[in-house]
């Protein structure tokens, strides 16, 4: 059935009709009970509703949502899932350098004056990469160019002059030339790795520290040097800029073309620094006289506590002095 909703004024009239229906009940038993007359009961009046709307009595009430809700047994104990059972990977391996492919690396060598060699390197796929170049038991490190070339001129310690060059993806090249104008240079090598403040120290025909013929990294000459006979020159190689570049001096003298008799005192010092102050430097030096096999000595040398810095050690009969003689 459909329900209406009620005005106010025909909510007061059907409420009216109930009350006076129970009046009329109520009072066929008044005083003390007895019953009035017949004549004495009004008959009773029809109560009208107005058109449309039914009769309270009659109106249904919609049924009320329950309040109880019905039981709902949960698991005593809590569920746990297992996400993996296999054990958990140490360590990966580490992944070896490959070489490059399609990577284009070209070495050339070519000789020069003064028994030096003039290496090319080209490896544009290896912009400032770092590279290790050996030749005749010597190494040094060197730093490629934005695009992954280097031109150096570096001393040969043999007359078959063979130069490999290692690169940092795991692929090598080598160059090679003949250098016939060794034999008649004298020249010494000292290599070692980072800073351990090692240096070649040559004193040319009785020269004091701090004068001319005094040739070493502080005072290197050129190649220019040996024209006429008239001294030696210092080269250091190695780029110089972490404590894993290999590094080294080599000292030129023209013995076979001296302009005068005397000697040349070798010697190799080490300064103590912040570097390498408390703890072991490692070294090796080679020496060749005119283009004969080269003599090998190795350094491991203890360097003094840091309050020492700024003082030299100078560690003689490593390298032999050159005696000149002119021919």
């Amino acid at each position: 059935m459909k329900l209406e909703k009620l005005s106010a004024s025909t909510a007061r009239l059907a409420t009216a009709g109930v009350t006076a229906a129970a009046a009329l009940g109520v009072g066929l038993y008044v005083n003390g009970g007895a019953p009035l007359e017949a004549s004495a009961v009004q008959p009773e009046r029809e109560t009208k509703i107005a058109p449309g709307l039914a009769k309270v009595d009659d109106l249904a009430l919609p049924n009320l949502p329950r309040a109880d809700v019905p039981e709902v047994s949960f698991p005593i104990q809590m569920v746990a899932l297992d996400v993996a059972t296999d054990a958990p990977v140490a360590a990966m391996p580490t992944e070896e350098d490959a070489p490059i492919l399609g990577c284009d690396i070209h070495v050339t060598a070519s000789q020069a004056v003064a028994a030096m060699v003039n290496l090319d390197i080209m490896a544009s796929c290896l912009p400032n990469e770092r590279v290790v170049i050996s030749h005749a038991g010597l190494s040094f490190s060197e730093v490629l160019d934005d695009t992954g070339a280097l031109g150096i001129t570096v001393p040969a310690l043999e007359m078959d002059a063979t130069f490999e060059v290692s690169f940092s993806n795991g692929a090598s090249r080598s160059g090679a030339t003949e250098v016939p104008s060794l034999q008649f240079y004298d020249r010494v090598a000292l290599q070692w790795t980072g800073e351990s403040g090692l240096q070649i120290h040559a004193l040319e025909y009785g020269a004091a520290y701090g004068e001319e013929g005094h040739v070493w990294y502080g005072n290197t000459r050129d190649l220019t040097a040996v024209i006429g006979g008239q001294g030696g020159f210092m080269l250091r190689l190695g780029d110089g800029l972490s404590e894993i570049s290999q590094m080294a001096d080599v000292y030129t003298f023209p013995t076979g073309s001296a302009a005068a008799d005397g000697a040349v005192e070798l010697s190799v010092e080490a300064e103590v620094n912040g570097s390498n102050c408390g703890r072991q430097i490692n070294a090796s030096t080679l020496q060749i006289q005119q283009g004969s096999a080269a003599q090998t000595h190795a350094i491991d040398l203890d360097m003094p506590d840091c309050v020492a810095t700024g003082d030299f050690l100078v560690l003689k009969n490593l390298l032999q002095d050159l005696t000149i003689a002119q021919k």
